[in-house]
């Protein structure tokens, strides 16, 4: 018989053969005990999704990481929107700025990753002079690479 969740029963005296004993069990703690036992199957439970979870965080870290100047994320100029929605933009971007990190690095004193800071900054207002208009921006970048390659 169950009840609430609790199972009722009685239990046989094995001398005389007569029910003498009444015993509630959990079945939460008969299932504790059994083979298939509730933190078994709780376990089975989360080892897929910890697996899942473990297979995309080292995913997540084996792609490359990306070098564009700004996060696309919290674009905010119509540049930069353009950039984000163009790929090929977004290449160039990712691409100049790996070489003006290179040539930063490279700058030996203070002077020269200031002059090198200060190029980038104008480039860069030239570059949202542009606003959305994709030829523009194409040709701004084309001419900043052309620009850092004789640099590097």
């Amino acid at each position: 018989m169950q009840l609430q969740g609790l199972q009722l029963g009685l239990q046989q005296n094995p001398k005389t053969g007569v029910a003498m004993t009444l015993f509630m069990t959990d079945p939460v703690d008969s299932a504790l005990e059994s083979d298939n036992s509730l933190l078994s199957m709780i376990g089975q439970a989360l080892v897929l999704p910890t697996v899942v979870c473990a297979a995309g965080l080292v995913l997540f870290w084996s792609l490359p990481a990306s070098a564009q100047s700004f996060s696309c994320a919290s674009a905010d100029t119509p540049a930069e929107f353009a950039v984000c929605n163009s790929e090929d933009l977004l290449a160039m971007d990712e691409t100049i700025e790996t070489k003006f990190a290179s040539i930063y690095v490279g700058a030996t004193t203070a002077p020269e990753r200031q002059a090198v800071s200060r190029e980038q900054s104008e480039w860069l207002k030239r570059r949202d002079a542009c606003g959305a208009n994709f030829t523009c921006l194409n040709l701004r970048y084309e001419e900043r690479m052309e620009m850092l390659n004789r640099q590097s």
